[in-house]
């Protein structure tokens, strides 16, 4: 899938905080880049971290040309195919009510 890719970069303090999450699922980037489709509706998305709330993740969301803010949002649940090796569904992964497409 093509992403958006504009970025914003994240503050020091962030980038320790987050990177400090135990049991951290992702290294943080500093320069996070918007996970969405061209042209989508809405803010612009990246995701962080990982939470420990099944289900939710830690995104950073900004309008461009304004400051981001990272909030906790479920993840998108519609289904976008099949894993070839197991025979689950595979579901989109963005968070839900995003802009765009599904992943």
């Amino acid at each position: 899938m093509e992403r958006c890719g504009l970025s914003v970069a994240l503050a020091a303090e962030d980038i320790e905080r987050w990177s400090a999450v135990k049991d951290a699922a992702y290294e943080i980037d500093p320069a996070m880049e918007c996970w969405l489709t061209p042209l989508h509706s809405g803010d612009h998305a990246s995701l962080v971290q990982s939470s420990l709330t099944p289900g939710r993740d830690w995104w950073a969301l900004w309008e461009t040309g304004s400051p981001y803010r990272i909030v906790l949002l479920p993840r998108c649940t519609v289904e976008t195919g099949i894993d070839i090796v197991d025979g689950e569904p595979l579901t989109c992964g963005l968070y839900g009510c995003h802009g765009g497409e599904h992943s």
